[in-house]
């Protein structure tokens, strides 16, 4: 399975611990989006709570009763009788209630195992009464209760929480491994476009995947316009706020968000050196936008424009 690829040594400890009879019942798994810890902690929870391997397609199939996932709920949820729309905008964080409901589920007995997994998906998405709720839950948790916290950004979380659970840290792939998560996930896939992934996808093959079927040559383009012209007219920026802006777009709102700190990185490359120093302040401007706009719900055709405003105000500044 991709999710797993280049996760050796974190499956090594994991299982380590595991084998060992002590197996600590938190666990934070830590590193950037998109390189395949949520799928780590369903490994890791089928084997706390299937280790023969007897509910396989149950638990592929996401209905086995002793794995329980938390995640951000849809905005608007599916009506009866209609399955969830994979794509829907989600909302911001994971709700107290939420965490309530799981904590109202685990006073009962697990239903096939004599071990229970919660995965939080991500622990990063918590609201603050949230946290405050699970570490009730961590600091006494049941018997044969195991909680797999996935995290992004492990400094988010209430110190207490991290300090009640192991940390377990996922690296960025290398090239070799990413080409070959790439090649699992898309087999016809060429290879200047295959290039193309896992430069954009910075050693994170979900986050690669992801960008595929978005047609992201079209946005590069028109961040390369932008870049090389200063779009002195906004013209470019206002079509693109306008295009990005719409519910229908939003995964490509999302890969831009992604795409223009890593695009701005690689021109930095280009520069003369005096410039240097202005290119970071500008990735280090769209970075915290980009990590901003989704948290807090921003404008997305503001967030859109500003973002195309950073990239035109490196254009004096390229080497000529």
């Amino acid at each position: 399975m991709t999710e797993f690829i280049g996760h050796d040594a974190a499956w090594r400890q994991f299982a380590s611990a595991l084998d060992s009879g002590k197996l600590h019942h938190g666990w934070i798994l830590v590193g950037p989006r998109g390189l395949g810890k949520a799928g780590f902690a369903r490994r890791a929870a089928a084997a706390l709570v299937d280790p023969q391997g007897q509910y396989a397609s149950m638990i592929e199939r996401g209905s086995h009763p002793d794995i329980l996932t938390i995640k951000r709920m849809p905005k608007e949820p599916a009506k009866d009788g209609e399955e969830s729309d994979p794509s829907a905008e989600l909302k911001r964080s994971i709700s107290i209630d939420q965490i309530r409901r799981l904590q109202a589920a685990l006073t009962t007995r697990p239903g096939l195992s004599n071990k229970r997994a919660i995965i939080i998906d991500a622990a990063d998405d918590l609201e603050r009464s949230g946290a405050n709720a699970l570490l009730k839950s961590l600091e006494e948790p049941p018997v044969g209760t195991y909680f797999l916290l996935v995290s992004h950004a492990s400094d988010r979380l209430l110190p207490t929480i991290r300090s009640r659970c192991q940390m377990l840290r996922f690296e960025p792939l290398d090239h070799h491994d990413m080409a070959t998560a790439l090649r699992q996930a898309a087999p016809e896939m060429d290879g200047a476009e295959m290039d193309t992934y896992i430069r954009i996808g910075k050693g994170a093959p979900g986050q690669a995947i992801d960008f595929m079927g978005l047609d992201l040559g079209k946005l590069e383009d028109a961040m390369t316009s932008i870049l090389q012209t200063g779009d002195r007219s906004n013209q470019i920026r206002s079509a693109l706020a306008e295009q990005l802006s719409l519910k229908a777009s939003q995964p490509r709102y999302e890969a831009f968000l992604r795409l223009v700190p890593a695009f701005i990185a690689n021109c930095a490359r280009e520069l003369n050196v005096n410039d240097i120093v202005h290119a970071t302040e500008v990735w280090t401007s769209a970075n915290a936008l980009a990590n901003r706009a989704i948290t807090l719900s921003l404008d997305k055709q503001s967030v859109v424009f500003q973002m195309g405003s950073l990239l035109a105000s490196l254009q004096p500044n390229k080497a000529t």
